[in-house]
């Protein structure tokens, strides 16, 4: 008999909770005013957006670009009649966004290798145009400050340059690859 009683008592308990929190009213009788209040909230979830290459800037793309130097017979000579030459790539564009105030922005990789040999990741260079700047490769992280208020939006092309004739040339025939990461992050 119990628990006959306690299934529909539950179920009376559930239905009368909404009812207990109830919107501000007021009555008046007669003549007068009748005054009610109504909280708003909107809320805003912070968010960093970052892109680098293709893609657009508030999505999630999981596709990586890659810079690619080809490099002449000439810029490969290991003589020393040849003079010092830069290969360059293509523009890549960049995009960081933010409604979080400061973000740290850096970049870290490692050397360029093909079996055991390499090329070290300084030999690299990037010239950034507009006003997102290159952060150096493998350093602390360099603070991107609001463009108004607490909003980023910032947007540069970065071309990247490969010096072949550096310290270490002359460097042996392969393929060299590394993977760079950018990351902007909430000090």
């Amino acid at each position: 008999m119990k628990k006959a009683l306690l299934l529909p008592s539950a179920l009376a308990v559930a239905l009368a909770i909404p009812m207990l929190a109830s919107a501000e009213s007021q009555l008046v009788a007669g003549t007068g005013t009748a005054n009610a209040r109504l909280n708003l909230r909107v809320i805003v979830p912070g968010f960093i957006a970052l892109k680098v290459g293709t893609g657009a800037i508030l999505s999630n793309t999981a596709t990586i670009d890659t810079v690619e130097f080809a490099l002449t017979d000439a810029q490969t000579s290991v003589d020393g009649t040849v003079p010092a030459t830069s290969a360059g790539a293509g523009a890549v564009p960049v995009q960081l966004m933010a409604n979080i105030g400061n973000v740290n922005f850096s970049s870290a990789g490692a050397a360029l290798t093909s079996g055991p040999d390499s090329i070290p990741l300084s030999r690299i260079a990037v010239a950034s145009v507009g006003t997102l700047n290159h952060p150096t490769f493998s350093a602390a992280a360099t603070a991107v400050t609001p463009t108004t208020g607490r909003i980023i939006n910032r947007s540069s092309t970065w071309t990247y340059s490969y010096n072949h004739q550096g310290a270490t040339a002359p460097v042996g025939a392969g393929t060299y690859t590394t993977q760079v990461t950018y990351t902007a992050v909430a000090p």
